[in-house]
């Protein structure tokens, strides 16, 4: 099994595109601290509100902290809106 086809887990790095008014969105890294599910969670591309959806089926979910100076604040997304490879990025053989 390759790093791409593991689950994202605790100490894992993933990537969650984030919403930008008047251009194009960019992509930030986070650091995973936990997996499980839940029926809450933030959409993806990101706003800046900070809202999250909740629903009545639970989801596969990562827990995250954003990497950056301020590391403190835990959020909630779908392991399907996440990316373990930064978009744009190429690999060693590209």
């Amino acid at each position: 099994m390759t790093d791409s086809e593991k689950p994202l887990d605790f100490g894992d790095y993933c990537y969650i595109e984030q919403h930008r008014f008047g251009g194009k969105n960019e992509t930030y890294q986070y650091k995973v601290i936990g997996r499980g599910q839940a029926n809450y969670y933030r959409p993806v591309p990101v706003m800046f509100d900070g809202i999250s959806i909740r629903g009545s089926d639970m989801q596969d979910v990562v827990k995250v902290i954003q990497c950056g100076p301020v590391e403190e604040r835990v959020e909630t997304f779908r392991v399907c809106d996440v990316s373990r490879e930064c978009p744009g990025s190429r690999t060693p053989d590209q």
